[in-house]
């Protein structure tokens, strides 16, 4: 699995002209997988005293690897300074402790998030988070108790304390009948209760995962990745529909790092659940860097709402209707994503109804290519994609008509024809090379063939092709082939 970031930059030189406004970067998501038997594993380490060692980072591999996720995060006191000596939010790669060996693979790690704090007893600190993709490295090894080793890559380069490190694994445990959802959030957030300077450096920034209802209660794990925190200074972990957990950041994997595995609820009903980190506003509370947290549940309702074309009108003009319906957790959202060359309307409809939606669709332009794209959501989050191509093919020359499109979806294998009168004689779909036919063609005749065997995930290249008398025409839909 690759995986990609959208950073959004502020130019430097804007930075740099205010140092006592703190950056912070809050987590924000980054993996939202769901899949049958989806499992996570997690393990961390603190490696604020680790120097020229190393440490060790355990998880169960129970199966095929989905992705493997390090972060490790630290601080640097006082902050690296430009010229005028205010602290450079936006450091040039390779930074402090950016280049590490992860089981004798030498990484460079990305900046997924930073916070200065402008005023400390020692100097400015500037606060730092690296995430690195594992999943190659993490599924070389095979399944069973696996055992991966953290060192600094650069001694010459490193942060005054770098507090930790997390190895996150998602894998598939084929045994697992059941279907689970994934959500990964990273960034780099600190929260201490009393710094000097008020605002972002004192809290965390909530996060909200949005897993989507069940109509039934669940219960769910969270995964977390803190730096900095002391068993002996308060904190307070709150945990949406769930008791807080309070002073729970202890140092539980050594020197200065917490990854806790914490098992929650979420009652029946209940889309979304929120987190939120809290360094108690006392004499001496606990300092965190938060960056990472993960949530995996078990998904009752995996039915995605069914989208049957329920009329396939030739017209003109050419029309189409889908009925949409979900009879699980109901219909949240009706989007349409796509509606080339036709007028698409969705008419309103009562969140989480579980009544059938009609969209009707109407081709513009007779002559040319329609294509629409609806994207249905249920309460539960999943997500069905109508995407139906509509076209009109008519013999105006003394040879074969075709026409070619290269972006068909593998799921829209049906090919309906509509013979016109006069119609065409005979017709056949090319399906990336491989030819195949309609048989007996008469006009006026409506015919549909599978073209499924022919076709692989992802875009797929369909030409059609007729041939018959001049003046002979046919309406033709690429779609799903469901019909009830």
């Amino acid at each position: 699995m690759t995986f990609h970031r959208k950073l959004v930059l502020i130019a430097a030189g804007m930075l740099l002209l205010l140092p006592v406004i703190a950056t912070a970067t809050p987590l924000s998501p980054f993996i939202d997988l769901q899949q049958k038997g989806l499992t996570l594993s997690s393990a961390g380490a603190g490696s604020l005293t680790m120097a020229a060692g190393s440490r060790t980072l355990t998880v169960n591999v129970g199966g095929t690897v989905r992705f493997a996720l390090l972060y490790w995060a630290g601080r640097q006191r006082p902050c690296d300074a430009d010229g005028s000596g205010n602290c450079i939010a936006v450091p040039a790669a390779p930074y402090r402790d950016q280049d590490i060996l992860f089981d004798g693979n030498a990484i460079r790690g990305t900046n997924i998030g930073s916070e200065i704090q402008p005023t400390s007893g020692g100097g400015p600190i500037f606060n730092i988070g690296y995430f690195a993709d594992v999943t190659s490295i993490v599924a070389a090894k095979g399944t069973g108790s696996q055992s991966f080793t953290f060192m600094d890559g650069d001694l010459s380069n490193t942060l005054w304390r770098l507090d930790g490190v997390s190895l996150v694994v998602g894998y598939i445990d084929a045994a697992d009948p059941n279907t689970y959802r994934v959500l990964v959030w990273d960034g780099m957030d600190f929260a201490f209760g009393i710094d000097p300077t008020p605002g972002d450096n004192r809290t965390t920034a909530a996060i909200t995962f949005n897993h989507g209802v069940n109509l039934a209660a669940r219960s769910a794990e969270l995964h977390l990745g803190v730096g900095d925190c002391n068993a002996n200074r308060p904190d307070r972990i709150d945990i949406s529909n769930n008791a807080s957990v309070v002073n729970g950041l202890d140092r539980s994997q050594g020197d200065l790092y917490d990854n806790d595995v914490l098992p929650i609820d979420i009652p029946a009903g209940v889309g979304t659940t929120t987190v939120q980190l809290f360094s108690a506003p006392n004499a001496n509370p606990d300092s965190m860097l938060w960056i990472y947290a993960a949530l995996r549940v078990r998904q009752l309702d995996t039915a995605k709402a069914r989208c049957p074309i329920t009329l396939n009108d030739p017209g003109p003009p050419a029309r189409v209707e889908v009925t949409f319906q979900d009879t699980g957790t109901g219909m949240a959202e009706l989007l349409v994503t796509k509606s080339e060359n036709a007028d698409t309307v969705v008419p309103p409809f009562v969140v989480g109804t579980n009544d059938p939606v009609v969209t009707t669709s109407t081709k513009i332009d007779q002559t040319q290519r329609a294509r629409v794209e609806i994207r249905a959501t249920d309460l539960a989050g999943n997500v069905a994609l109508c995407d139906p191509i509509l076209y009109f093919m008519a013999r105006t020359e003394g040879k074969p008509e075709e026409t070619t499109f290269t972006d068909v979806p593998h799921v829209e294998h049906v090919v309906t024809i509509s013979n016109g009168s006069p119609g065409f004689k005979s017709f056949e779909v090319v399906v990336n090379g491989k030819k195949l036919k309609f048989k007996d063609l008469a006009s006026g005749e409506k015919q549909s063939l599978d073209i499924g065997s022919a076709m692989h995930p992802g875009d797929n290249t369909v030409t059609l092709r007729g041939t018959g008398k001049k003046g002979s025409s046919a309406n033709l839909l690429l779609w799903d082939g469901v019909t009830d």
